[in-house]
C-alpha cells in the first residue's frame, strides 16, 4: 500500500505557478511634455522634442493659461492619443481658493491692473474704481487715521 500511494503521488499533476499578467509595453508614452512656441490658427505650435506640431486645445483648458505659458516658458501636457493640449505644468504658486470659497494670500505686494473697472463688493457695500472715479458705498463709511486725515481736492462737496 505504501508503494501505491507513492506512485499515485508521483503521477498526480503538479500545481503550476500562477500565471503572470502580461507586461504592458508602450510604443509611445500616453502623455508627452512639450514647450509652446506660438499661437496659430487652429491651435498652438508645440515643440515635442525635436519635432514641432500645431495642436488643438482640449475644451477643458483655458486658452489664457496657454498664452501665459508662452510668455513664461512653462511646459504643456499633450495627450498622445488625441494629440491635443490637455494642461500646463505650473512652476509657480497660484492663488488658492479653499473649500469654503475663501482666498488667503500673504504677499509682499499686491497689484491689479484693470482696463475698465475694479469692483470689490460684499452684501450691502462696495468699492468701485471706474475710469477716473472711485466710489465707496455702504450704510456707514468709516475712515481712520492715527495722526492726521488729509483730503486733497480742487473742490469738496458734502451733502
Amino acid at each position: 500500500m505504501k508503494a501505491r500511494s507513492k506512485v499515485a503521488r508521483a503521477r498526480a499533476p503538479k500545481e503550476s505557478p500562477p500565471e503572470r499578467a502580461p507586461k504592458l509595453v508602450y510604443t509611445q508614452a500616453p502623455i508627452l511634455l512639450g514647450r509652446l512656441i506660438t499661437k496659430e490658427e487652429g491651435g498652438f505650435r508645440v515643440a515635442l522634442g525635436s519635432v514641432e506640431r500645431v495642436l488643438a486645445i482640449d475644451p477643458a483648458v483655458d486658452p489664457a493659461l496657454l498664452d501665459d505659458a508662452i510668455s513664461s516658458g512653462a511646459r504643456v501636457i499633450v495627450d498622445s492619443e488625441t494629440t491635443s493640449i490637455v494642461g500646463v505644468v505650473t512652476t509657480r504658486r497660484g492663488v488658492e481658493i479653499d473649500r469654503d470659497d475663501r482666498v488667503k494670500a500673504r504677499v509682499r505686494s499686491f497689484e491689479i491692473d484693470a482696463k475698465e473697472e475694479v469692483l470689490l463688493k460684499v452684501p450691502g457695500a462696495f468699492v468701485r474704481a471706474l475710469g477716473h472715479e472711485v466710489e465707496i458705498y455702504g450704510d456707514r463709511v468709516l475712515t481712520r487715521a492715527r495722526n492726521m486725515a488729509k483730503i486733497l481736492a480742487a473742490m469738496i462737496k458734502l451733502n
